[in-house]
């Protein structure tokens, strides 16, 4: 049997030996790729397709910051997204839509978008477009449909038009509306007995305003002779004065 002074030395040298070789190991393994450890099943993989029975989602708990943004080079879609029986894309803002709100309503829809009404401006919108040239652009055998208690509204911006109806060619309908009809800029004015000629006030209207006007009153012998627009206001001319109080209804186009 060895003793102790033997025994020693050659103790101390297997731990010289074991530190210099676990040394080498770990040096070793800090020149691998982080990708050699381990992956999680449940990690998404990007570049395959991801199949799960459940929903993913990802929530950014950073303020004013977005949870998911997609980019594509060339004619690839930023995100894409598709259903068999809803909505190809679904989104709400500050709330979700109601119990009663069945997906299957959603089913050959595109995109769907929906926000509660805004309490304070009044202008909460399901889905907003926002470009120098077109904002929203829709195609198809209609390509716009609204519904709702104002179908469309339209609010021209500067001398711009609230809403520019087009004809493909000049045989062509540009404005083809069916049911009744409301201007802003058409009334009645009432000519009192006696009076000939009556003056009716009407911001925006100019001498080139095309102003028409007929006798909403039966009163024989009498009619419209002429209707003079200039600043601000236009001035009916009857051929004659009135014996009664007399309606007269008026229209302007420009």
């Amino acid at each position: 049997m060895a003793d102790e002074t033997t025994a020693a030395p050659r103790s101390r040298r297997a731990l010289l030996t074991g530190a210099a070789a676990t040394a080498a190991a770990l040096a070793a393994s800090a020149a691998l790729p982080l990708g050699v450890s381990a992956a999680d099943p449940d990690d998404v993989v990007k570049g395959v397709d991801n199949s799960t029975t459940a929903t993913t989602s990802i929530t950014n708990s950073t303020e004013d910051s977005t949870a998911v943004a997609g980019a594509a080079l060339g004619t690839g879609y930023g995100v894409q997204g598709s259903s068999t029986g809803g909505a190809g894309l679904f989104g709400w803002s500050v709330e979700g839509p109601g119990e009663d709100f069945e997906p299957g309503f959603t089913a050959y829809t595109g995109v769907f978008g929906g926000a509660p009404a805004d309490p304070i401006t009044g202008f909460a919108t399901g889905v907003w477009g926002d470009s120098g040239d077109i904002g929203v652009l829709g195609t198809g055998a209609a390509g716009v449909y609204g519904y709702g208690g104002n179908g469309v509204i339209g609010e021209g911006a500067g001398t711009g038009a609230a809403i520019l109806a087009i004809a493909s060619s000049a045989t062509a309908l540009a404005l083809d509306v069916q049911g009744k009809v409301k201007f802003s800029r058409s009334g009645r004015a009432t000519l009192g007995a006696g009076k000939s000629s009556i003056k009716v006030t009407l911001a925006g209207t100019t001498t080139s305003s095309r102003v028409f006007a007929v006798l909403h009153s039966n009163r024989t012998g009498r009619w419209v002779q002429s209707v003079v627009p200039t600043t601000g206001y236009f001035t009916i001319y009857l051929n004659g004065t009135v014996s009664s109080s007399t309606y007269i209804a008026w229209f302007v186009i420009n």
